[in-house]
Protein backbone atom coordinates (compact mmCIF):
# COMPACT_ATOMS: atom_id res chain seq x y z
CA UNK A 1 0.00 0.00 0.00
CA UNK A 2 1.19 3.49 -0.80
CA UNK A 3 1.73 5.99 1.53
CA UNK A 4 0.42 9.56 1.71
CA UNK A 5 3.20 11.64 3.25
CA UNK A 6 7.15 10.96 3.48
CA UNK A 7 8.82 12.81 6.12
CA UNK A 8 12.66 13.19 7.08
CA UNK A 9 14.55 14.69 9.91
CA UNK A 10 16.95 16.11 8.44
CA UNK A 11 13.54 18.35 7.23
CA UNK A 12 11.89 18.60 10.22
CA UNK A 13 11.07 21.82 12.19
CA UNK A 14 9.77 21.85 15.95
CA UNK A 15 6.07 23.12 16.32
CA UNK A 16 4.93 24.07 19.73
CA UNK A 17 0.83 25.12 19.92
CA UNK A 18 -1.10 27.70 22.00
CA UNK A 19 -3.62 25.52 23.25
CA UNK A 20 -7.15 23.91 21.81
CA UNK A 21 -10.75 24.61 22.72
CA UNK A 22 -10.00 21.59 25.10
CA UNK A 23 -7.05 23.03 26.94
CA UNK A 24 -7.89 26.54 26.69
CA UNK A 25 -5.56 29.40 24.27
CA UNK A 26 -2.99 30.24 27.13
CA UNK A 27 -1.84 26.17 27.63
CA UNK A 28 1.23 25.82 25.16
CA UNK A 29 1.66 22.39 23.97
CA UNK A 30 3.46 19.69 21.96
CA UNK A 31 1.98 16.80 20.27
CA UNK A 32 3.75 13.39 18.57
CA UNK A 33 2.27 10.62 16.90
CA UNK A 34 -0.41 8.15 18.28
CA UNK A 35 -0.44 4.33 16.98
CA UNK A 36 2.45 2.46 16.82
CA UNK A 37 3.77 0.14 14.19
CA UNK A 38 1.45 -2.12 13.86
CA UNK A 39 -1.49 0.39 14.70
CA UNK A 40 -0.67 2.72 12.05
CA UNK A 41 -3.50 5.52 10.59
CA UNK A 42 -4.72 4.26 7.17
CA UNK A 43 -6.24 6.60 4.65
CA UNK A 44 -9.24 6.09 2.87
CA UNK A 45 -8.80 8.53 -0.36
CA UNK A 46 -11.08 10.76 -1.62
CA UNK A 47 -12.15 12.70 -5.19
CA UNK A 48 -12.36 16.61 -5.48
CA UNK A 49 -15.98 16.26 -4.97
CA UNK A 50 -14.53 14.53 -1.18
CA UNK A 51 -16.67 10.94 -2.54
CA UNK A 52 -14.27 7.99 -1.44
CA UNK A 53 -12.63 6.68 -4.41
CA UNK A 54 -12.21 2.77 -2.52
CA UNK A 55 -8.34 3.25 -2.81
CA UNK A 56 -6.42 3.32 0.40
CA UNK A 57 -2.86 4.96 1.84
CA UNK A 58 -0.68 4.52 5.02
CA UNK A 59 -1.10 7.58 6.57
CA UNK A 60 2.79 8.62 6.78
CA UNK A 61 6.19 6.33 7.00
CA UNK A 62 6.39 7.53 10.41
CA UNK A 63 5.57 4.61 13.39
CA UNK A 64 3.36 6.63 16.16
CA UNK A 65 5.03 6.41 19.83
CA UNK A 66 2.32 5.14 21.83
CA UNK A 67 4.19 1.00 22.03
CA UNK A 68 1.65 -1.81 23.27
CA UNK A 69 -0.05 0.89 25.23
CA UNK A 70 -1.83 1.60 21.86
CA UNK A 71 -3.79 -1.93 21.47
CA UNK A 72 -6.39 -1.01 24.22
CA UNK A 73 -7.42 2.08 22.97
CA UNK A 74 -6.69 3.42 19.76
CA UNK A 75 -10.42 2.40 18.26
CA UNK A 76 -11.41 5.25 20.70
CA UNK A 77 -8.46 7.67 20.51
CA UNK A 78 -9.04 11.23 19.60
CA UNK A 79 -5.96 12.16 18.80
CA UNK A 80 -6.24 9.08 16.34
CA UNK A 81 -9.05 10.01 15.08
CA UNK A 82 -7.60 13.94 14.71
CA UNK A 83 -5.14 12.37 12.75
CA UNK A 84 -7.00 10.57 10.14
CA UNK A 85 -9.68 13.46 9.85
CA UNK A 86 -7.54 16.16 9.83
CA UNK A 87 -4.16 15.16 8.18
CA UNK A 88 -3.28 17.93 6.04
CA UNK A 89 -3.61 19.94 9.05
CA UNK A 90 -1.52 18.28 12.08
CA UNK A 91 0.09 15.32 10.65
CA UNK A 92 3.32 17.20 9.64
CA UNK A 93 3.91 19.10 12.91
CA UNK A 94 3.12 15.44 14.63
CA UNK A 95 5.49 14.14 12.76
CA UNK A 96 8.27 16.52 12.51
CA UNK A 97 7.92 16.96 17.00
CA UNK A 98 8.60 12.36 16.79
CA UNK A 99 11.42 12.62 14.50
CA UNK A 100 12.92 15.92 16.56
CA UNK A 101 12.46 13.97 19.81
CA UNK A 102 13.67 10.82 18.64
CA UNK A 103 16.66 12.37 17.83
CA UNK A 104 17.24 13.71 20.89
CA UNK A 105 17.43 17.50 20.19
CA UNK A 106 13.82 18.76 20.91
CA UNK A 107 14.80 19.02 24.13
CA UNK A 108 16.85 22.13 23.72
CA UNK A 109 14.97 23.14 21.29
CA UNK A 110 12.05 24.31 23.24
CA UNK A 111 14.46 25.18 25.67
CA UNK A 112 15.19 27.88 22.83
CA UNK A 113 11.59 28.79 22.53
CA UNK A 114 10.69 29.33 25.75
CA UNK A 115 13.55 31.41 26.68
CA UNK A 116 14.33 33.55 23.53
CA UNK A 117 10.73 33.63 21.71
CA UNK A 118 8.41 36.28 22.63
CA UNK A 119 5.43 34.53 21.83
CA UNK A 120 6.41 32.47 25.15
CA UNK A 121 7.05 34.81 27.36
CA UNK A 122 4.20 34.59 29.49
CA UNK A 123 3.47 30.93 29.12
CA UNK A 124 2.70 29.22 33.00
CA UNK A 125 1.06 25.97 31.82
CA UNK A 126 3.12 23.54 29.38
CA UNK A 127 0.72 20.36 28.36
CA UNK A 128 3.53 17.43 26.66
CA UNK A 129 2.30 15.12 24.27
CA UNK A 130 -1.00 16.24 23.91
CA UNK A 131 -1.06 13.31 21.34
CA UNK A 132 1.63 10.41 21.66
CA UNK A 133 3.46 8.82 24.33
CA UNK A 134 6.37 8.37 26.46
CA UNK A 135 8.46 5.80 24.69
CA UNK A 136 11.30 5.39 27.12
CA UNK A 137 13.33 6.32 30.21
CA UNK A 138 15.23 9.06 28.42
CA UNK A 139 12.32 11.13 27.16
CA UNK A 140 10.51 11.14 30.53
CA UNK A 141 14.17 12.71 32.20
CA UNK A 142 14.48 15.08 29.07
CA UNK A 143 10.99 16.28 30.00
CA UNK A 144 12.03 16.29 33.73
CA UNK A 145 15.18 18.34 32.75
CA UNK A 146 13.44 20.29 31.24
CA UNK A 147 10.52 21.65 33.97
CA UNK A 148 13.86 22.07 35.85
CA UNK A 149 15.22 24.52 33.99
CA UNK A 150 11.83 26.45 33.45
CA UNK A 151 10.54 26.88 37.18
CA UNK A 152 7.65 29.04 36.67
CA UNK A 153 5.77 27.23 33.95
CA UNK A 154 3.81 23.88 35.28
CA UNK A 155 4.28 20.93 33.13
CA UNK A 156 1.33 18.58 32.57
CA UNK A 157 1.56 14.73 31.26
CA UNK A 158 -0.87 11.75 31.04
CA UNK A 159 1.12 8.15 30.19
CA UNK A 160 -0.15 4.74 30.53
CA UNK A 161 3.64 3.49 30.24
CA UNK A 162 4.14 2.30 33.81
CA UNK A 163 6.88 0.40 33.04
CA UNK A 164 8.88 3.71 31.92
CA UNK A 165 7.59 5.44 35.02
CA UNK A 166 8.88 2.59 37.03
CA UNK A 167 12.12 3.25 35.88
CA UNK A 168 12.19 7.24 36.53
CA UNK A 169 10.82 6.26 40.01
CA UNK A 170 13.56 3.79 40.62
CA UNK A 171 15.81 6.27 39.73
CA UNK A 172 14.72 9.65 40.82
CA UNK A 173 11.85 8.89 43.50
CA UNK A 174 9.72 11.80 41.48
CA UNK A 175 9.90 13.91 39.10
CA UNK A 176 10.73 18.21 40.11
CA UNK A 177 7.91 20.17 41.71
CA UNK A 178 6.61 21.72 38.56
CA UNK A 179 6.26 18.47 36.37
CA UNK A 180 3.74 17.10 37.07
CA UNK A 181 2.93 13.12 35.99
CA UNK A 182 -0.51 11.84 35.44
CA UNK A 183 -1.52 8.20 35.55
CA UNK A 184 -4.05 7.20 33.26
CA UNK A 185 -5.58 4.71 34.63
CA UNK A 186 -8.03 2.56 32.08
CA UNK A 187 -9.84 -0.40 33.32
CA UNK A 188 -8.07 -1.64 35.71
CA UNK A 189 -4.52 -1.08 33.72
CA UNK A 190 -2.81 1.23 36.55
CA UNK A 191 -3.84 -0.84 39.41
CA UNK A 192 -0.23 -2.84 40.17
CA UNK A 193 1.32 0.49 39.62
CA UNK A 194 -0.63 2.38 41.52
CA UNK A 195 -0.51 -0.17 44.53
CA UNK A 196 3.51 -0.07 44.87
CA UNK A 197 3.04 3.85 44.34
CA UNK A 198 0.26 5.00 46.53
CA UNK A 199 -0.34 8.45 46.69
CA UNK A 200 2.45 9.69 45.12
CA UNK A 201 1.09 10.59 41.77
CA UNK A 202 -2.14 11.81 40.26
CA UNK A 203 -4.22 9.63 38.41
CA UNK A 204 -6.63 10.49 35.46
CA UNK A 205 -9.07 7.72 35.02
CA UNK A 206 -11.48 7.12 32.38
CA UNK A 207 -14.87 6.46 32.86
CA UNK A 208 -17.18 5.08 30.47
CA UNK A 209 -20.44 4.49 32.60
CA UNK A 210 -22.27 6.63 30.83
CA UNK A 211 -21.99 4.26 27.81
CA UNK A 212 -24.63 2.17 27.32
CA UNK A 213 -22.60 -0.78 26.45
CA UNK A 214 -20.00 -0.75 29.02
CA UNK A 215 -18.32 -3.08 30.64
CA UNK A 216 -18.07 -2.15 33.88
CA UNK A 217 -18.91 -4.13 37.03
CA UNK A 218 -21.54 -2.31 39.74
CA UNK A 219 -19.06 -1.63 42.13
CA UNK A 220 -16.81 0.19 39.59
CA UNK A 221 -19.29 1.86 38.68
CA UNK A 222 -20.30 3.08 42.12
CA UNK A 223 -16.48 3.99 42.75
CA UNK A 224 -16.47 6.11 39.44
CA UNK A 225 -19.28 7.65 40.41
CA UNK A 226 -18.12 8.88 43.84
CA UNK A 227 -14.63 10.30 42.50
CA UNK A 228 -14.47 13.80 41.54
CA UNK A 229 -14.60 14.12 37.82
CA UNK A 230 -13.03 16.49 35.09
CA UNK A 231 -14.99 19.46 34.80
CA UNK A 232 -14.72 19.80 31.17
CA UNK A 233 -16.63 16.95 30.10
CA UNK A 234 -20.32 16.31 31.24
CA UNK A 235 -21.59 13.10 31.64
CA UNK A 236 -23.09 12.93 28.32
CA UNK A 237 -20.09 13.01 26.74
CA UNK A 238 -20.00 16.61 25.50
CA UNK A 239 -17.72 19.75 26.50
CA UNK A 240 -19.44 21.70 29.48
CA UNK A 241 -19.60 25.11 28.68
CA UNK A 242 -19.61 28.66 30.46
CA UNK A 243 -21.65 31.36 29.18
CA UNK A 244 -21.34 29.63 25.59
CA UNK A 245 -17.62 28.98 26.29
CA UNK A 246 -15.77 25.65 26.32
CA UNK A 247 -14.69 25.03 29.64
CA UNK A 248 -10.50 24.58 29.39
CA UNK A 249 -7.78 23.30 30.98
CA UNK A 250 -6.99 26.79 31.83
CA UNK A 251 -9.68 27.62 34.06
CA UNK A 252 -8.87 24.65 36.42
CA UNK A 253 -5.55 23.46 36.70
CA UNK A 254 -5.95 20.29 38.47
CA UNK A 255 -3.85 18.24 36.31
CA UNK A 256 -0.98 20.59 36.77
CA UNK A 257 -0.92 20.71 40.55
CA UNK A 258 0.63 17.68 42.48
CA UNK A 259 -2.01 16.76 44.41
CA UNK A 260 -1.44 12.43 44.67
CA UNK A 261 -5.79 12.15 44.02
CA UNK A 262 -7.63 10.98 41.68
CA UNK A 263 -9.84 12.27 39.13
CA UNK A 264 -12.30 10.53 36.51
CA UNK A 265 -13.42 11.96 33.15
CA UNK A 266 -16.57 10.54 31.28
CA UNK A 267 -15.95 9.08 27.65
CA UNK A 268 -16.26 11.59 24.99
Amino acid sequence: METKYIFKLEDATLHLSHGNSKLGRTVLNFSILPGNSTHRPILKMRDENYVETGEQKWLCNIDGTCTKHCDTCYKTCYAWKSLCFHHNVNAKAWADNTLLLRSGRVFDMIDEELNNNPDYANTNMFRINTSGEIENLEQLEGWNELAKKHPNIQFSLYTKNYEVLKEFVQKHSDSVENFVINVSQWHHEADNFLKENEGKFNVFEYDDSNKKKNNLLEEDIQRLFSIPHCPAVMKNGRHYKIDGKDFTCDMCGRCYKKTGKTTAVYSH
